[in-house]
């Protein structure tokens, strides 16, 4: 595997203490639109091969999706195109949010 994990406590505390950190949302724009992770990048699942080239693959990425099934085939795909400092966020927002971890959400 050429990605990490990380429990959303974690995730939380690296984002906070890293502001370099990026963000990929892969999920859905109706689901982003209703909760999200700040300052996350959207780019769905299925729009991730033709829209790559979008993202910097030298930057820190943090992944996550609903339940972080997308996520880790985000993460598998980066890693084959050459990002090499990916993490998935286990659980994606599902777990997060389970945290009780902040997240925005529309109202």
């Amino acid at each position: 595997m050429s990605y990490d994990n990380l429990e959303p406590e974690d995730a939380q505390r690296a984002l906070q203490s890293d502001a370099e950190i990026a963000l990929l949302d892969v999920r859905t724009q109706p689901e982003h639109d209703s909760h999200r992770l700040p300052g996350a990048t959207l780019i769905p699942i299925q729009e991730l091969a033709a829209r790559v080239d979008e993202l910097d693959a030298s930057r820190r990425w943090f992944v996550y999706c609903e339940h972080g099934v997308r996520s880790v085939a985000a993460c598998e795909f980066l890693a084959n195109n050459g990002f090499a400092n990916l993490t998935n966020i286990r659980g994606g927002m599902a777990n997060w949010a389970s945290c009780d971890l902040p997240f925005e959400r529309r109202t």
